[in-house]
């Protein structure tokens, strides 16, 4: 049986050929219409080339860079003045400063510390310093050597060391300086030693003025109306009392004693008290306190009074004495005429137990003024070796007064028969004789004598309960020193 499927009628193209060319079609007509929404637009790739490799115009013309827009003229902003930008925090900076400038030679910056309204101020300070550091020779120590000595009124002063080649001795250089609001510390006045007045002829139109305070002569510049513009440079013929008084406590923290009585009117101040300062300093290892070490707290043309602050890192503790000096005339030195020890060695004795043996080097003497004492341990007479370190100030004493006598009394205790303490305060007096000859000192020089417990130095050796006070007891176990100068 046929099929009407079974083949195509009438010889036509077969229907799979005319879908087939149908899917063609629109494959064209979809491609031909659609390519460009499928397009991605990206941007060409600009690579920089060098200027010298160009050989040909780019393809993608490159714009021109803008012009460059000229800023907005700025006004230069003014130099800090030296004074604003060192703001010197405390004087030991400001002087430290000038000792660095003068060793540079940078005279100028020195002249820039200097405070005040007058503009020749500056002019004044350099041709003086100037004079000084060429003219005269001198250098700036070195900076670890400046030095502040003290508080005088409103001002702090302060030394700077001037050194001359060929010369041992440095000069020092005096500084006064006060509160600035601008530069926190500022120089106001320059104290020069009389080897450096001539350096006063270089400063242009001098006026000679005397200073109303310490009566010393003032050198000052004329200002522009030949009025003088302040006074700047004082010249002291003799050291002032600050300066007087810290030479001679350094002698005393260096244990020189015949240096020191230099210093002192030996009528007044006995050379038992500087022994005694001596053997303090010595065994406390003190020094003065870096803030104010020394402070004038009477000032008259011809008496003063300075106020010494120490410290002892040993002890750890802070104490003071205090300098009464005197002079005849205001062109006269001055001399020491009363020491005020009580703090220094009030405070010395409190502590001097973290030592060892307790003490306090200068007693009262029974029969009158003062003695050094050496101190001894219970029932012994040899000596301690801290007694071994004040007689070898004791001996330089003697040796520099070969005429001069010594007298040793040895004491005791109250414990034990008075046949025995008489034999061991003798026994003490002559170990002490031993030692001094050990040192140098002729046999001739000195006395001894043993006085058992008697004369004892006033400190209790019982308590308030009636106990025993082995501190008490501990005073009276000594060997006084009397030195007849």
């Amino acid at each position: 049986m046929n099929s009407d499927y079974s083949r195509p009628s009438g010889g036509g193209p077969s229907p799979a050929i005319i879908v087939f060319g149908a899917l063609i079609v629109s494959a064209l007509v979809f491609f031909l219409f659609t390519r460009k929404h499928l397009t991605p637009k990206t941007q060409p790739t600009v690579v920089a080339v060098p200027a010298a490799t160009v050989t040909s115009t780019p393809e993608v013309p490159v714009q021109p860079a803008p012009a460059p827009v000229a800023p907005k003229p700025v006004a230069p902003t003014p130099k800090p003045a030296l004074a604003a930008a060192l703001g010197f925090a405390r004087p030991m900076d400001l002087a430290t400063q000038v000792a660095r400038s003068l060793a540079s030679g940078d005279i100028a910056q020195v002249a820039k510390m200097v405070g005040g309204d007058d503009p020749t101020q500056e002019a004044a300070v350099t041709a003086v310093l100037d004079k000084i550091l060429k003219g005269m020779g001198y250098k700036a120590g070195a900076e670890e050597k400046v030095q502040l000595l003290g508080q005088v009124g409103e001002a702090t002063r302060l030394t700077v060391p001037l050194l001359k080649p060929g010369e041992t001795a440095p000069l020092a250089l005096q500084l006064d300086v006060e509160r600035d609001v601008k530069m926190g510390w500022k120089i106001t006045k320059f104290r020069l030693p009389k080897e450096l007045e001539g350096a006063l002829a270089a400063m242009p139109a001098m006026v000679g003025k005397t200073d109303p305070t310490t009566g010393q002569p003032v050198a000052s510049a004329a200002g522009s109306a030949g009025k003088p513009a302040s006074s700047l440079f004082i010249v002291e013929q003799h050291p002032d009392a600050l300066a007087f008084a810290s030479q001679f406590v350094e002698a005393m923290l260096h244990q020189d004693v015949a240096g020191a009585r230099k210093f002192v009117d030996d009528a007044k101040v006995s050379a038992q008290k500087l022994a005694g300062m001596c053997i303090v300093f010595e065994e406390g290892d003190y020094a003065l306190k870096a803030s104010k070490p020394m402070v004038i707290t009477v000032a008259s043309p011809n008496e003063s009074w300075v106020i010494a602050q120490v410290q002892s890192e040993k002890l750890q503790q802070a104490t003071e004495f205090g300098m009464e000096m005197q002079r005849s005339a205001e062109d006269q030195p001055w001399k020491i005429v009363g020491l005020n020890l009580s703090d220094l060695l009030g405070s010395f004795a409190k502590n001097a137990g973290k030592m060892g043996v307790p003490y306090t080097p200068i007693v009262n003497n029974p029969h009158g003024g003062e003695s050094l004492a050496l101190y001894f341990e219970y029932d012994k007479a040899s000596l301690h070796p801290r007694a071994q370190k004040q007689l070898s100030i004791v001996a330089d004493l003697l040796k520099a007064k070969a005429s001069r006598k010594l007298r040793i009394t040895g004491r005791t205790d109250s414990l034990g028969t008075d046949g025995y303490n008489m034999q061991l305060s003798a026994s003490r007096a002559k170990n002490v004789k031993e030692q001094l000859a050990a040192l140098g000192v002729p046999a001739d020089q000195v006395i001894t004598e043993g006085m058992g417990k008697a004369d004892p130095t006033g400190k209790t050796e019982k308590k308030a309960d009636g106990t025993d006070d082995p501190e008490g007891r501990s005073r009276n176990r000594r060997a006084e020193i009397f030195l007849d100068f």
